[in-house]
């Protein structure tokens, strides 16, 4: 079970060129006891276990990486456990200062049990 607070997070930092981690539970919706919504409401972030090298990191996810996720393994977060995806970085601007954050590489997955690379089928978004 994941407990706001405890462990370490995964951080821009930790990626490197062909980082990959692997989903090692379903993930949860954990309330932010430092950060609000500006209506003034606690912030609730998506929070899911990884492993990367060696390590088991929780890693925040995005609405952007939820819904690329969403989109090449399902709704059901407990079909991403044992699913690896590569991350990237890139600059994004944040608030109004340039950031480097995390984003998840789709089309470039791997499926820890065989160790291949699963390219996902994205043609169906094509418009010709």
């Amino acid at each position: 079970m994941l407990l706001g607070g405890q462990g370490s997070y995964l951080k821009a930092t930790d990626v490197r060129d062909d980082t990959y981690v692997t989903f090692k539970n379903e993930g949860e919706w954990i309330t932010s006891a430092k950060y609000t919504y500006p209506d003034g409401n606690p912030k609730q972030d998506f929070v899911i276990k990884v492993k990367i090298g060696d390590e088991e990191k929780s890693m925040r996810l995005n609405k952007t990486n939820r819904e690329m996720l969403i989109q090449a393994f399902g709704n059901e977060t407990s079909d991403w456990v044992g699913r690896s995806v590569k991350l990237n970085k890139v600059n994004a601007l944040i608030s109004g200062k340039m950031m480097e954050v995390i984003v998840i590489g789709i089309g470039e997955s791997k499926d820890e049990t065989n160790d291949e690379t699963n390219d996902v089928d994205q043609t169906n978004d094509i418009p010709f």
